[in-house]
């Protein structure tokens, strides 16, 4: 009997350490890189960028930093994150950033009527939470404000492998096989809108933030303010165009008048030339690469930028 336990524990932890080999090897072949074309935090480590864009897929989507660098000269990184339009999202990730990187000297952030404040405690929101789940095991200090933002519990950061296959993210990390959809630094979409298979709708208004929401918007988009302020970032907030369908004035004069409150300097880029017309998006709030270049040729030739860019922080 002592033998067999002798055994049973020898194989366990012959199989432990077999574990734990496995997994800090997928750790290395995956440092350093992108894993989804989400999981961005290391890719973007020493890029000491002068700008950095930041925001929910409106910004990941509309916003190229080689516009910014051509036009502006100013190094560009575009952080936005997929799916969080909270600003405690864009907060952390922020944060993120400046732990890895020396502080840049512009930000852009985007605000429009589908931001929140967001709630670290009472966060509900884990889209492409399986993306950051690569950053689960053993995490380091940089990384775990964002892993307690996406609620990834003790055993997930601490049993070896579990959250990789719990996520089913193991099979991308052993053959990389998206790890190239990082490219361009921003998520470029070449689709043109199917408006048969996605008919025009204004159901998006459901998740425009309410009167009431404004206290906790404004005291997350003040603190957001500061954590700049603190590293001397000269902050700019854009509101980027969305379809006609889902445009109502009252809705989209809040951010500006928010940010007027805040003494943060405001750009509405929500051009009526681009919203009113289809080709220029791939859904009712989203730019193909068209809007894209449509709203690029537009803001430059925007004074308010070229100011924002010519004065200091």
């Amino acid at each position: 009997m002592k033998r067999f336990i002798l055994n049973t524990l020898k194989l366990a932890i012959l199989f432990t350490g077999m574990v734990y080999l496995i997994q800090w090897g997928i750790s290395y072949r995956i440092s350093g890189k992108t894993v989804t074309g989400y999981d961005t935090l290391e890719c973007t480590e020493n890029v000491n960028a002068d700008l950095v864009l930041l925001g929910s897929s409106r910004c990941w989507a509309h916003f190229d930093p080689e516009f910014f660098q051509s036009n502006y000269r100013v190094k560009t990184v575009n952080i936005g994150m997929n799916g969080h339009p909270d600003i405690l999202a864009s907060h952390l990730r922020f944060e993120n950033y400046l732990a890895r990187n020396k502080a840049p000297k512009y930000a852009i952030l985007t605000m429009d009527p589908f931001v929140s404040a967001g709630n670290l405690e009472k966060n509900s929101n884990m889209v492409n939470k399986n993306d950051y789940a690569r950053f689960a095991f053993m995490p380091n200090t940089m990384d775990e404000p964002l892993l307690q933002y996406f609620k990834f519990d003790a055993a997930e950061r601490y049993v070896p492998l579990y959250a990789l296959c719990k996520y089913q993210m193991f099979w991308d990390c052993i053959t990389l096989n998206k790890s190239d959809s990082f490219p361009k630094g921003f998520e470029l979409n070449d689709e043109e809108w199917d408006t048969l298979k996605y008919p025009i709708t204004s159901e998006n208004k459901k998740y425009f933030f309410k009167e009431s929401d404004i206290p906790d918007i404004k005291k997350a988009l003040m603190q957001f303010k500061q954590l700049c302020q603190k590293h001397q970032v000269k902050l700019l907030c854009i509101q980027t165009p969305t379809y006609k369908a889902v445009y109502d004035s009252e809705s989209f004069n809040w951010p500006g008048a928010i940010c007027k409150e805040l003494n943060i300097p405001f750009f509405d880029a929500n051009y009526e030339a681009i919203r009113n017309k289809t080709v220029y998006f791939y859904n009712t709030n989203h730019l193909n690469r068209t809007g894209v270049l449509e709203m690029n040729s537009r803001l430059k030739n925007a004074q308010q930028l070229t100011d924002f860019f010519k004065i200091n922080p």
